[in-house]
Order: structure tokens, then C-alpha cells, then sequence
């Protein structure tokens, strides 16, 4: 078993956009963990939404990251053992797992075309069933995939999900939760093209980097039953999961920009000190021991813990930052 002197997590935006509070709060949060863990801090870009991503956004993740405080001990810029950092330079990592799935019977090919599965989908919806892949494919002969294949058809690679399982997640923010595999349907790993989903590919990221703690976001919780079943399918040893709660405006809904700037970058060009931020991103979910607000980096770090990070949403309060950046300048 790994020990506590070994922990190393990561943060793995993706280059679609700038660095939004959400996804900034996020990276504290594994950042805070790491430091007062004495582990590392890997950043790593999931660059695989080819039509989306752009190096410019990926430029200014780091950025934003750089002018809050946060750094990394391995990733973009800084490099490491566990290299390349980017998806798109890992394709090959990727396609030797897929191989070795397919060989064990975990994965197979899908010949099913787009306008199949939507008939699939409708005919689901219709009858009030669960809305997923029927598994028509897994069975498929090879003679019949060869044959579909020749005729330009393109597969793509599902991964077979076993009936009948109870998916047990033991999240350090959440508790346990648990999943019905029934539920779930067999998932695509590698799309079309040849790249991998997001599901598939961050699991083998995570193992390939030794990463120990994975703190990311609820809205990721759903994805976890399914990594759960890739980690086990290749006998990998399953990191802990941490899911911290959505970030929610006054109104308590979703944060927009109606509830103020919703990039990092916006918020240094509105005069806003680096330390004031990233005061404010530690306090959204997660509390210190005393009534204190007003922390500095290494006061926080020294009191981080997951087991002080909220279920509850967040909100998102801008007077309260209003205030915390007065306090700040004042001390200057």
C-alpha cells in the first residue's frame, strides 16, 4: 500500500476556454492537499475536443493558475517522468490498453452507425426504458465486422459492463455511493477517429502518473462507476475519490456571469490581488478550524483537509470578496 509521504494528485483542464472559478477552485483545492500532504501536483491537459481546443486557452490556464499561486511539481512547462502531458501526445499509451481490453474480452468493437443508435434511443424513450446502448455488438461475428468494415463502416470500442454489479464509490467528501451496473450500458473508450473518451483516457493518465487522490468536481461523481469498472478491468490499483460540491451563485443557482466575472484572468484585470482570490477560492467549501477568514497561503495549506471540505454547494458571495480584497490592500 502507498503511504501517506506518497500522495500525488492532479489538476487536468481542458484547453476549450480560460480558467473559470469552478475549474480554479478545483486546482487549489489538489494544490492545498498536495502541500499539506508533502505529495506532488501533476498538470496535465485534456486536449482530446479537437475542434475546441486551442493552445492560446491552454496559455492562459497556466497563466491563471501562475498568478493565483498555484504551482506543480510535474506536467506542462515543468516536465516530468510521466511524460508527455498533453492527451493528444498519448495516443499510443492509450491504444495499447485498448488492445490488451479487446484481447481479454473487457472491450469490443461497434459496427452500429449513428443512425441506429438514435432509433435505439427513441424506441428506449418511447417504451419509458432506461435510455442506453442495447449491447447488439457484443456478440457481433468477426466474419460480420470484417464485412461491415470493408464497406467503410468505421467502429467504434465499447467496453463491456458486467450485469447485475454494485458499484461502490468511497468518496472522501461524500461518503459511500453506490451504482447499479444495469444502469450504466456499455460505454464507448475510443470514438471513431481513434481517440479516446474522456472516461478511459483519465483513468489510464491517472495510473500512468501514480496519481493517489482524485478531487474534482461533483458533476464527475456520475463518470466514477464507470472508471471504477476500467481500473479493475486492467487490475489497476484505484485511487481515492474526493468530490467537492458545485459553486453556486447568491440566488443559489448556477454560477454565470450574472453572479460577476466567471474567468481568473477577468478578475486580475478588475484590480482584484492574487492573495485576495485565492483566499476567497479556499473558503468556497471548505472551512477553517477557527472564525477566522483573513488566511494567508501558508496558514491554509497548514490547515487543509478534506475531511473539512463541505457536501453542500458553495456560494458564490462577491461582497465577500469585495471585502476580503479591501483587507488586502489595506495591508499593503
Amino acid at each position: 500500500m502507498r503511504t501517506m509521504k506518497e500522495v500525488n494528485v492532479r489538476f487536468a483542464p481542458s484547453p476549450t476556454g480560460p480558467l473559470h472559478i469552478g475549474g480554479a477552485r478545483s486546482a487549489l483545492f489538489n494544490f492545498l492537499f498536495a502541500r499539506n500532504m508533502k505529495g506532488r501536483l501533476v498538470l496535465r491537459i485534456e486536449d482530446t475536443d479537437l475542434e475546441r481546443s486551442a493552445p492560446e486557452f491552454e496559455r492562459e490556464i497556466i497563466e491563471s493558475l501562475t498568478w493565483l499561486g498555484i504551482s506543480w511539481e510535474e506536467g506542462i512547462d515543468v516536465g516530468g517522468k510521466n511524460g508527455p502531458y498533453r492527451q493528444t501526445e498519448r495516443l499510443d499509451i492509450y491504444h495499447r490498453y485498448v488492445d490488451q481490453l479487446l484481447r481479454n474480452g473487457h472491450a469490443y468493437h461497434c459496427c452500429c452507425t449513428e443512425e441506429e443508435l438514435e432509433e435505439e434511443r427513441r424506441v428506449s424513450f418511447d417504451k419509458g426504458q432506461i435510455v442506453g446502448y442495447s449491447g447488439k455488438c457484443r456478440n457481433l461475428n468477426p466474419e460480420e465486422r470484417d464485412k461491415r468494415i470493408s464497406q467503410g463502416q468505421v467502429p467504434t470500442v465499447r467496453f463491456r459492463v458486467p450485469s447485475g454489479e454494485q458499484l461502490v464509490v468511497n468518496d472522501l467528501v461524500r461518503g459511500s455511493v453506490s451504482f447499479n451496473s444495469d444502469e450504466i450500458g456499455d460505454f464507448i473508450i475510443v470514438k471513431s477517429d481513434g481517440i479516446p473518451t474522456y472516461n478511459f483516457a483519465v483513468v489510464l493518465d491517472d495510473h500512468e502518473m501514480e496519481i493517489t487522490h482524485v478531487i474534482r468536481a461533483e458533476e464527475h461523481l456520475s463518470n466514477t462507476p464507470r472508471q471504477l469498472l476500467i481500473y479493475r478491468a486492467l487490475g489497476f490499483s484505484i485511487p481515492e475519490f474526493a468530490h467537492i460540491s458545485l459553486i453556486l451563485g447568491k440566488d443559489r443557482q448556477k454560477m454565470s456571469k450574472r453572479h460577476g466575472a466567471t474567468s481568473v484572468m477577468q478578475y486580475r484585470e478588475q484590480g482584484y490581488l492574487s492573495e485576495a482570490v485565492f483566499n476567497f477560492l479556499a473558503l468556497l467549501g471548505w472551512s477553517p478550524e477557527g472564525e477566522q477568514e483573513i488566511l494567508d497561503r501558508d496558514e491554509i495549506i497548514k490547515q487543509f483537509s478534506l475531511q473539512r471540505v463541505a457536501k453542500n454547494p458553495a456560494v458564490f458571495d462577491l461582497d465577500k470578496l469585495n471585502w476580503l480584497n479591501a483587507q488586502y490592500i489595506k495591508r499593503k
